[in-house]
Formats: structure tokens, C-alpha cells, sequence
């Protein structure tokens, strides 16, 4: 099983940039993208995400009524990109990225850690061939590809290259009135040009999803 590395993540595409699920996702300048959860979080259509000018841009789905166990990411055409997994009965909050076939390809995994003053999560991103979404998940011989941090009191996340913390790739703004005021979760995310915004979307979903798993529990 062959695990990416951040130089071989830029080395796979012919330009350089940081693709993961198509050139058409990479933007040449920075790009902003707006996460809405929805109100009712039973119904099949749970966030919306748009771009800075409003217009539809990715849909999530929760067709097994799950909660936040189980999501599909789709564009706006309602066309799927990948599937968001919860890892169930783990010893960190791990959320697994699957694409591909079926969508049973494991492409991406998210591994969280809280500490006092913030949280953290460690993301792994495989090369072919790709382990089964039911394959066990081994940490021993996995290195960081992407390194996610809060601030303090968890407003702002960084999504930034797991071997060189100055290397930014995206940004996320929690919408703190959003949530006092209607309960729930609103984010800004600011992706860096040459950078996949549908990858960065979903990891900036999971890290939403585990977050709020951890406060609950």
C-alpha cells in the first residue's frame, strides 16, 4: 500500500498543483467557498455550499439518514465526488475519504487529537492501490500529508503541508453568530490557487463532523 507524500502530491500533477479530484477544481487565484448546514440535519440535503457570489456549488447528501456517520459529496449537478466515512469504534475520531468505484475506494484518511488549547488532525492521502473502505486502518507506517489545527477558541482552522507548517493550503472562518444564533454550523474557506477546492470542501466537512462528535461526547 503506497502512501503519498506531499512532493509526490504536487509531482502527480503536471502542473504542480495540489489535485486530488480533477484539474476543474484547481483555481488559478484564491477562491472562496461558503458551508451552510441546514436547519433540519435529517433531510437528504444537509449543507449547502456555495461560492463567494452565492451560485451552487458542491451538494451533500446523507441518503442512509445517519446523521453524521455517512455523507456523499456531489458538484452541483448532482454528480458524486466521494464518500465521508466515520470510523466506528476507533481510538481517535478517524473519518475516511472514499472515491472511485462504488465509491469503496479508501482515498483519504483523517485522523483527530485534542489537546487543551486546540485540536489537531493528521491527514493520510493513498496512492494505488487503494485499500477497501472495510480494510483496517493502520497508522504505524502512515506519514501526514496534511496537517489541520485550530485556534485556541477553535474559530479558525489551518490546513496547511504536514512537513512544513508555513505551507498554507486553505483556511476555515467558523461563523460563531450563525451558530449562537439558529444552532447551527456556518465556515468560510479560503483555498490557496493551484489548490483542490472539492478536496479541500470535504476535508473542511469531516473536520465539521468530528468536531461536533467531539463537543457532543
Amino acid at each position: 500500500m503506497a502512501v503519498t507524500t506531499h512532493q509526490s502530491l504536487r509531482q502527480a500533477d503536471p502542473n504542480h498543483r495540489i489535485c486530488i479530484f480533477g484539474p476543474q477544481y484547481c483555481m488559478p487565484g484564491p477562491f472562496q467557498i461558503m458551508l451552510r448546514e441546514k436547519f433540519f440535519k435529517l433531510r437528504e440535503d444537509c449543507f449547502k455550499i456555495t461560492d463567494a457570489n452565492g451560485q451552487l456549488f458542491f451538494q451533500v447528501k446523507n441518503p442512509w439518514k445517519t446523521l453524521r456517520e455517512k455523507h456523499i459529496m456531489l458538484d452541483a449537478y448532482g454528480n458524486e465526488i466521494c464518500k465521508m466515512k466515520k470510523k466506528i469504534m476507533a481510538l481517535r475520531y478517524t473519518w475516511h475519504m472514499n472515491a472511485g468505484e462504488n465509491m469503496e475506494q479508501r482515498r483519504v484518511t483523517m485522523a483527530f487529537r485534542h489537546f487543551a488549547l486546540h485540536t489537531k488532525c493528521y491527514v493520510y492521502v493513498y496512492e494505488p492501490p487503494y485499500p477497501h473502505e472495510d480494510d483496517d486502518t493502520n497508522y504505524d507506517h502512515l506519514k501526514p500529508v496534511i496537517m489541520m489545527k485550530s485556534s485556541v477558541m477553535g474559530f479558525d482552522i489551518k490546513i496547511y503541508d504536514g512537513e512544513n507548517q508555513d505551507q498554507l493550503y486553505a483556511r476555515m472562518s467558523k461563523d460563531v453568530a450563525r451558530e449562537l444564533l439558529i444552532g447551527t454550523d456556518g465556515y468560510c474557506l479560503s483555498v490557496e490557487p493551484d489548490v483542490d477546492v472539492a478536496f479541500m470542501t470535504t476535508l473542511a466537512l469531516m473536520w465539521d463532523y468530528a468536531t461536533t462528535d467531539m463537543k457532543n461526547n
